[in-house]
């Protein structure tokens, strides 16, 4: 997969900055999914760089931010989800992250559920996570 065909079926993605950050993640997607049947291989890198690039985005410091110590700590900051909410004598219940033992796929992609490009790779990883049974 080149940036152009990604770009092409992600338009969201075009003009992504930095650059390299958008190469870096084409080049491991390209590297992955070598088990997959070829149609399938394409959509799961396209998939994975679309995921990774949401989570880079997520985090980076907008344009024109001064990257102050401060700034980058904030960015660095991974997102909590609320597990449950009590609004009388306040109480927050943060969910805590899957352990790697109940994850299925590598730990790097242990993150899938965080976007909806990874919330799609992960049901195409199931599909080719299963085992059958041949006589």
């Amino acid at each position: 997969m080149t940036q152009v065909e990604f770009t092409a079926f992600y338009p969201q993605f075009a003009g992504f900055t930095p650059a390299i950050v958008l190469s870096t993640y084409i080049a491991q997607a390209n590297a992955r999914f070598g088990m997959f049947q070829p149609e399938d291989a394409e959509e799961a890198r396209r998939l994975y760089a679309a995921h990774r690039l949401t989570m880079y985005a997520r985090v980076a410091l907008p344009d024109g931010t001064t990257p102050t110590k401060a700034a980058i700590a904030a960015a660095g900051q991974a997102q909590q989800k609320i597990a449950s909410k009590k609004v009388g004598e306040v109480s927050v219940t943060y969910a805590t992250g899957a352990s790697s033992s109940s994850v299925s796929a590598s730990s790097d992609l242990a993150d899938l559920t965080e976007t909806s490009f990874g919330l799609q790779l992960l049901s195409l990883l199931r599909l080719y996570s299963r085992s059958f049974y041949v006589p």
